[in-house]
């Protein structure tokens, strides 16, 4: 006797959980979609969209910048603009995910520098979500759980669960995650249009199941598991034995080897090894000996899979050395290690019985194990983001097994659980959800509130410092704020360099914090470690013309040395000779001198760099007002 599958309910609309019209599900779907992610709208940038977007020359340049975005790694703008070489530079096996970064281009062309430009980015991310749920709707619907039983019940769960799940606002409310939306969207128009093609073979749904499944390769490498998926689901869902499964995959194999091409033109295959580098930002594990890495990757996963159920608090970084270094003697790692064998193990099993579940088990593991950085390093620890297309895995096996757990339950009674259950998880996620899009609203509110969630990583720290330096100074302080921030900001920059003593960012930060306390040595010390560290660091030159320029000031000001100060403004114009600011305070000891042709030069060159300073006009009018009284 052979044992059945779970049929929680037949497939009668009025005998389901969820009855309601096919119409309302999809408006309730999409309302759930934009509430909890409405208020992300009003965000700016924050995190890596300085990278991707802000410092990207090929996005800024709008439609004349999309052949050079398809032709070039990712990031090859950005470190170029660090003034670093792309190539000694580059993460392990490069970065082309080229179709966000052409919307971000077309953004850029249709709006400018329009204030409204991030509100619109921000948007456009909100919509693209809720594309991707309703296209994870109608592909459980119509396609994966269509011949199941109490299929349309779990359909409407998965998807519901998918669009509350609080883990996903780090790939809605940070604009550069994009790639991760479209990237799943495209997945799975690609299943949905293969699927379309072998039951009515219409040559325009193949057309359009190709042209998807390049989309979704150019969005980001996820899609590489569909060598493995479009096979599968003409195995599972179509009733296809391996062979010709395989045979009715290779048109897609042949949109795979076009990526390829691609591919190699814009990075070249030569950096698919894994570059072992010193900087801990990118090579989190470059202290680990090689079992605790693997010990701290199947740690990292078991992390993953308690932040799927418990989704908080949530971070923007776990990077050195929040998660510390783990060996295969702690419990967790060994759970999560059985965990995972077990998964794999009952997905194996599924599919040997032709289970749609096995769908959502491997869907899970292929993705997740896309970031596990076993066999490729990710340039991360870990992210939130990164488990966006697991997450749609993992929500379609709870669907099954919660309903499935109230199987034998009157109809009624299992409406009102569920009902009752999903308004009550739902309320918890929302409100966690609409805070933490808040928090994303820009760098100073990412990392100044996440330092406490993650106070053991480097780079949060190292930001939070830089991000209080930044406040320090901005107009409106009043004495105690201004202090209350440079305090903070030496407290954050020095953790950050306690966790990782070669965070080169944090000593050039720390050095603007002792610039701007007047202790000239101690900010000569962070120079010197930068430059012992990194002698051909590009920022060395502008950080070199900040310690003449503050020295000169100096003494020009406090020392009562305006001539001895002249000389070393000058020499920090010799390195930065664009700096307005320079150009002014150099005008104001010249004028201290009574130098006031030299005074008038300095000014009129302050403003051929910085045509709207009030402060330089003023002292303009006063020169030449100085001049007229001296003729009569």
């Amino acid at each position: 006797m052979t044992k059945k599958s779970f049929n929680p309910a037949p497939r009668g609309q009025n005998r389901q959980i969820f009855n309601f019209s096919l119409r309302t599900k999809y408006i309730l779907l999409a309302v759930v979609g934009l509430l909890f992610y409405a208020n992300s709208i009003l965000n700016k940038y924050a995190l890596d969209d300085n990278a991707t977007i802000l410092k990207n020359d090929y996005v800024q340049m709008g439609f004349s910048g999309i052949p050079k975005i398809l032709t070039h790694d990712s990031y090859a703008s950005y470190y170029t603009y660090l003034g670093a070489n792309p190539l000694s530079t580059q993460l392990s096996g490069g970065r082309f995910r080229p179709l966000s970064e052409i919307v971000f281009a077309i953004e850029q062309q249709l709006l400018g520098d329009s204030s409204l430009l991030p509100y619109f980015r921000h948007m456009v991310n909100v919509l693209a979500y809720l594309a991707c749920i309703l296209t994870i709707f109608y592909f459980l619907e119509n396609f994966l759980l269509k011949k199941l039983s109490g299929g349309g019940d779990i359909a409407f769960l998965s998807t519901l669960l998918f669009a509350i799940h609080p883990i996903h606002t780090e790939a809605v409310a940070n604009i550069k995650s994009l790639d991760e939306i479209l990237s799943l969207l495209f997945i799975l128009l690609t299943f949905m249009y293969s699927l379309k093609y072998l039951q009515d073979r219409k040559i325009k749904y193949l057309v359009i199941g190709l042209a998807s499944f390049l989309f979704a390769l150019l969005s980001k490498e996820y899609a590489v598991t569909l060598l493995f998926f479009i096979p599968f689901l003409f195995y599972m869902l179509e009733g296809k034995d391996v062979a010709l499964a395989i045979k009715a995959s290779i048109p897609y194999y042949a949109i795979f080897a076009l990526y390829l091409l691609l591919r190699y033109n814009a990075v070249g295959f030569n950096t698919l090894n894994n570059i072992r580098n010193s900087n801990l930002l990118t090579n989190p594990y470059f202290y680990a000996t090689p079992v605790q890495k693997v010990a701290t990757e199947w740690f990292v996963l078991g992390k993953y899979l308690t932040l799927l159920l418990f989704p908080y608090p949530l971070a923007c970084d776990y990077s050195y050395n929040q998660i510390p270094y783990h060996t295969f003697s702690d419990i967790s790692v060994l759970l999560t290690v059985v965990i995972y064998i077990g998964i794999l193990i009952w997905g194996i099993r599924l599919t040997l019985k032709k289970n749609v579940l096995s769908f959502a088990v491997f869907f899970f593991l292929f993705n997740i194990f896309l970031i596990s950085n076993f066999v490729m390093d990710i340039g991360a620890t870990m992210g939130e983001r990164l488990v966006f297309h697991s997450s749609l895995g993992f929500v379609i096996i709870l669907s099954y097994y919660l309903l499935k757990a109230i199987s034998n339950v009157k109809l009624q009674t299992k409406k009102r659980v569920v009902i009752g259950s999903m308004l009550v998880i739902g309320i918890a996620c929302l409100g966690e959800t609409v805070v933490r899009n808040a928090q994303w609203k820009d760098d100073n509110s990412l990392f100044l509130h996440d330092v406490s969630i993650v106070p053991n990583s480097c780079m949060v720290n190292g930001n939070a410092g830089a991000d209080c330096l930044e406040l320090s100074v901005k107009q409106g302080n009043t004495p105690a704020q201004a202090k209350a921030y440079h305090d903070s900001a030496h407290k954050y920059l020095l953790r950050a360099l306690h966790i990782n003593p070669n965070y080169e960012d944090a000593y050039f930060n720390l050095e603007d914090v002792y610039l701007q306390q007047g202790l000239l040595d101690s900010a000569q010390y962070c120079y010197s470690m930068v430059e012992k560290m990194n002698p051909s660091h590009p920022g060395l030159r502008l950080s070199y013309a900040k310690l003449y320029f503050t020295k000169g000031l100096h003494l020009a000001v406090r020392s009562g040395k305006p001539r001895e100060g002249i000389v070393y403004i000058k020499k920090a114009l010799l390195i930065d000779s664009a700096n307005a600011d320079i150009w002014y305070n150099l005008a104001i000891a010249y004028y201290h001198t009574q130098q006031y042709d030299s005074a008038r030069f300095a000014l009129l060159k302050t403003l051929q760099h910085k045509p709207d300073s009030t402060d330089a006009i003023n002292a303009r009018k006063d020169l030449q007002e100085l001049s007229q009284m001296k003729e009569h």
